[in-house]
C-alpha cells in the first residue's frame, strides 16, 4: 500500500487536500494509507519510523524547517515523491536532491487529482517498468516492450509489443517519468515519444520503426536531437555495423 502524507499548518487546507486525494483513489477503488501533520516538527518526529511515499506540503514563507524535514524523509525513503502546493515557489538548486518533485499550478480538484495519480504511478514504477491506469485497474509494463507513446487530447496512447491502451496523462508528464528512469525515449513530435531501441531508420521527416510503422518528425529541433542521440549510440558500439541509417 502506498503511504500518502500531508503537512499543512492550516487545518482547513490540510482537510481539503487530504479529502480530495482520498476521493481520487476511492473513485479508482484503490486503497492508500494517509498520515497528517500540522507542522514540520511533527513530520520530523515520524519520518524515521513511518516515512511516506508521497508527501504533499507547502513551501510558502518557508524558514528552513520544512526543507529539513523533507530532506530527512528523502534520506529515509529514496523513492519519496514531493508535491508542493505553493504555486509561486521557485526551487533552489539543492531541491534537485528531492526529485521526483512536482509543483502544483493551483490546489483545485483537477490538479490535486492529476498529480496524486502521477505520484502514485511514479511510486509503483521501478527502473524497468511503466505503470498506468485503465479502469478498473493499474497496469505495469516493461519499458523495453514499449514502442511509443502518442497523445490525443487529454489521453495518451501506449503502444507495446502485445497491447495498445489509452490512459489520462499528459505526454509531458510521461516524458518526465521516463527521464527519471534514464530510459532512451525520444521526442519526435509534440504528440509522439518513441523508444530509441525500436527505431530502424529515420530521415528529416519520419522515423521508421522495426515494425514497419512510420511516425512523423514535426520540427527540425526534434530531428537534430534524434540524430545526435542515435549517432552517439552508433559510436559506442565499437566494431559493430551501424544500426541506424538515414533513408
Amino acid at each position: 500500500m502506498v503511504n500518502f502524507a500531508f503537512c499543512y499548518e492550516r487545518d482547513e487546507v490540510l482537510e481539503f487536500v487530504k479529502n480530495e486525494i482520498i476521493k481520487c483513489f476511492h473513485q479508482r477503488d484503490v486503497q492508500i494509507a494517509v498520515m497528517c501533520y500540522h507542522n514540520p516538527c511533527e513530520l520530523l518526529r515520524c519520518v524515521e519510523c513511518n516515512c511516506p511515499d508521497v508527501l504533499f506540503y507547502d513551501m510558502a514563507h518557508e524558514d528552513g524547517l520544512m526543507r529539513n524535514a523533507v530532506m530527512r524523509a528523502k534520506r529515509a525513503n529514496a523513492r519519496l515523491v514531493s508535491i508542493i502546493t505553493s504555486r509561486d515557489y521557485t526551487p533552489p538548486a539543492e531541491d534537485a536532491l528531492l526529485e521526483p518533485m512536482y509543483i502544483l499550478p493551483d490546489t483545485s480538484r483537477r490538479y490535486l487529482w492529476t498529480y496524486a495519480a502521477l505520484a502514485y504511478e511514479t511510486v509503483l514504477d521501478d527502473s524497468d517498468s511503466f505503470s498506468y491506469y485503465v479502469r478498473p485497474e493499474y497496469f505495469h509494463i516493461p519499458v523495453n516492450e514499449i514502442r511509443y507513446f502518442a497523445s490525443e487530447g487529454r489521453r495518451t496512447h501506449i503502444v507495446s509489443a502485445d497491447r495498445r491502451d489509452s490512459f489520462y496523462q499528459k505526454l509531458d508528464m510521461v516524458e518526465t517519468r521516463l527521464r527519471q528512469k534514464n530510459c532512451q525515449f525520444m521526442r519526435i513530435h509534440k504528440s509522439y515519444l518513441v523508444n530509441a531501441g525500436c527505431i530502424s531508420g529515420y530521415n528529416r521527416d519520419y522515423v521508421l520503426l522495426t515494425t514497419g510503422e512510420r511516425l512523423r518528425i514535426s520540427r527540425y529541433e526534434y530531428y537534430r536531437s534524434l540524430n545526435d542521440h542515435l549517432q552517439d549510440r552508433k559510436r559506442t558500439k565499437l566494431g559493430r555495423r551501424p544500426r541506424y541509417q538515414e533513408w
